[in-house]
């Protein structure tokens, strides 16, 4: 089921699709920040997964796909809460 936030349903795809399942504290920490860029996000969930983003460049493109398509942009602002 999907939420009203896309990074939400885009942590579940990453997990379930790809197999980065991040613990529960992390990924509400990239919930919580107030935006991302598709580049950024995608670094940080690299790093999260124990992985450097430097080298993993495929997953960071993956990933950073895949925010795109989630989002509708390569940006993303959280409401208003």
């Amino acid at each position: 089921m999907l939420s009203k936030n896309p990074i939400i349903d885009l942590l579940e795809n990453l997990g379930t699709e790809l197999g980065f399942c991040l613990p529960l504290e992390i990924k509400e920490q990239i919930v919580s920040e107030p935006s991302w860029n598709a580049d950024a996000f995608a670094r940080a969930v690299v790093a999260a997964e124990g992985l450097n983003p430097d080298y993993e460049l495929r997953w960071c493109r993956e990933i950073r796909n895949r925010f795109i398509q989630y989002v509708g942009s390569n940006t993303y602002e959280s409401p208003a809460q």
